[in-house]
C-alpha cells in the first residue's frame, strides 16, 4: 500500500465530462489496488457535499479549495490574456495558479507520502520547485497538441498568432513538467509515442480511458434519421466540431437523407453560450438538447458522430456510445488513440463529403448499423473496462519501487518553472 497525494484541477464528481471521468476512474482504480489516497482539488466545498459518501469510500481525505474559472475557450478575459503574452507561463497554466493550493501542497508534503499524482501538467504550477516526493503526472491529453491543432484550424490571423505563441509556451511547459517526473501516465499508445519523442528519458506508461461497461446496456437499433453529437459545449473543440458538421457535413448529408435530424446533447453544467446556439437557430433540424440523461439521447439516435478536428487523448464519448452498441462515424482525430477497427467497429472519414456518405450508409443500412454497434461494444468489453485500468495503474505504482533515488528538482530550479517570469527577463523568452 502507498500513501498518495492526488492533485486535481477539478473535482471528480459529478463525472459529467471526460476530465472528471478520467480522475474518478483513476481514483477508484488506485483505491481498488489498496492505496491510501488524499485528494486535494479545486472546488467549492458545497460542490462535494452531495458526493461525500462515494468520495469517502475511495479517498482517506478530501480537501477542496475554491477557484472560479471561466471556460478557457469561452472567456473574453482579454486583459488577462494580454498580460499573459509577457509571461513565461502559458495563460492556460497561469489561470490555475493559487497561493492557497501551493501552501497547502507544501504543508502536506511534510507528511509521509510515497508519491504525488498530478492530474495534468496544469496542476504542476502549484508544486514547489524542489520536492523529495516522487511526482507522477497523468498527462491524459498531450495538452500542447490541442493548441497545435487549434492553430491549424483557426482562420482569424490574430487568434492564430496568439494560439501559436500559447502553443509554443505550453509545449515547453509540458516538456519541462514531465521531465521532472518519476513517471508519466498517458491514455493511449499514440500519446505514448508523442511523450517519448518529447521526453525520451522519462518513464512512460499507458493507462487507457475506460468506462464501466456493465453499467451500459446495448440499445436496440433505431430506424429514425437522428444523428447525435455528445460533448461539453463549454470546450472549444466540441463547439468547433458542431460548427464543422453543421456547415460542411450537414448540407451534403441532407442531399442524400432529406429528413435527417442533427442533435447536440450536453449536460446542464456544460451548456454553450446563447450566441453560439443562436447562430444555428434558423437552420432546420438542428437541435441543442440540455440533458442529465445522455444515455437516453444516445439510445434514441440512429447514428453517433464525432466530427472532431481538434483534440488529444481519447474520447469517452466514443466509449459510451460503443458500450450502448451505437454505430459511430468519426474523424481520425476524434478516434485517435482508440484501437477500433475501421469498417468493423467504427467508420473513419475526415473529408466532409465522405463523412456525410458514411453517415448516409449507416442510416440506410440497418445491417451495417448492427454490425458496427456489436463490434464497438465488443471492443470496449475487451479493452476499455475497469479491470484493464486497474491492472495498468497497479503496474505504474509498482514501477516506483524500482526507480529509486529520483532527483526531481534540477529541471525546475534551472528554468524557474513555477515562477511567472516575464519573457523579457534574463533572456528566458529566447528559449521559446
Amino acid at each position: 500500500m502507498k500513501r498518495l497525494l492526488f492533485l486535481a484541477v477539478t473535482p471528480p464528481l459529478p463525472a459529467n465530462n471526460g476530465q472528471r471521468m478520467r480522475i474518478w476512474s483513476l481514483l477508484r482504480a488506485l483505491a481498488a489496488e489498496g492505496h491510501e489516497i488524499h485528494l486535494l482539488t479545486f472546488a467549492q466545498p458545497q460542490e462535494l457535499t452531495a458526493y461525500a459518501e462515494p468520495l469517502a469510500k475511495v479517498c482517506r481525505s478530501v480537501e477542496a479549495v475554491p477557484l472560479t474559472l471561466a471556460s478557457w475557450s469561452a472567456s473574453g478575459n482579454y486583459i488577462e490574456r494580454m498580460r499573459g503574452l509577457f509571461l513565461f507561463t502559458p495563460y492556460g497554466v497561469e489561470r490555475f495558479r493559487s497561493d492557497i493550493v501551493a501552501n497547502r501542497i507544501a504543508a502536506r508534503l511534510g507528511e509521509d507520502f510515497d508519491a504525488v499524482i498530478a492530474d495534468s501538467v496544469y496542476t504542476v504550477v502549484n508544486l514547489p520547485d524542489a520536492m523529495q516526493t516522487p511526482l507522477i503526472i497523468d498527462d491524459n491529453n498531450i495538452e500542447h497538441m490541442i493548441l497545435r491543432r487549434y492553430v491549424l484550424q483557426e482562420r482569424n490571423p490574430i487568434r492564430r498568432a496568439y494560439g501559436w505563441l500559447e502553443w509554443q509556451k505550453l509545449r515547453r511547459w509540458e516538456k519541462t513538467a514531465c521531465a521532472r517526473s518519476a513517471l508519466v501516465i498517458v491514455c493511449s499508445e499514440a500519446d505514448r509515442t508523442l511523450m517519448r519523442e518529447m521526453c525520451p528519458a522519462v518513464p512512460t506508461m499507458m493507462a487507457p480511458n475506460i468506462i464501466d461497461v456493465d453499467s451500459y446496456r446495448a440499445s436496440p437499433p433505431c430506424d429514425n434519421t437522428t444523428v447525435l453529437y455528445l460533448g461539453s459545449m463549454d470546450w472549444f473543440p466540441n463547439r468547433h466540431a458542431v460548427e464543422t458538421f453543421v456547415v460542411e457535413v450537414l448540407p451534403e448529408l441532407r442531399k442524400m437523407v432529406p429528413g435527417v435530424n442533427f442533435v447536440v446533447a450536453y449536460s446542464p453544467e456544460r451548456a454553450p453560450a446563447e450566441d453560439f446556439r443562436d447562430r444555428f437557430a434558423k437552420i432546420p433540424d438542428v437541435q441543442f438538447v440540455e440533458t442529465s440523461d445522455v444515455r437516453t439521447e444516445v439510445a434514441n439516435a440512429a447514428v453517433f458522430v464525432v466530427p472532431l478536428h481538434i483534440g488529444s487523448g481519447t474520447r469517452f464519448k466514443i466509449l459510451e456510445a460503443s458500450a450502448m452498441a451505437k454505430p459511430i462515424v468519426s474523424t481520425r482525430v476524434g478516434a485517435e488513440g482508440l484501437e477500433f477497427q475501421n469498417g468493423e467497429e467504427i467508420l473513419l472519414e475526415d473529408d466532409p463529403k465522405e463523412f456525410a456518405r458514411a453517415v448516409t450508409r449507416l442510416l440506410k443500412d440497418p445491417t451495417l448499423r448492427s454490425k458496427l454497434g456489436v463490434g464497438a461494444r465488443r471492443r470496449v468489453e475487451q479493452q476499455y473496462d475497469f479491470a484493464m485500468l486497474r491492472t495498468t495503474v497497479g503496474r505504474a505504482l509498482a514501477r516506483l519501487d524500482t526507480q529509486g533515488g529520483i532527483s526531481q528538482s534540477a529541471g525546475l530550479q534551472k528554468i524557474g518553472l513555477n515562477s511567472p517570469v516575464p519573457l523579457c527577463d534574463s533572456g528566458q523568452g529566447r528559449a521559446l
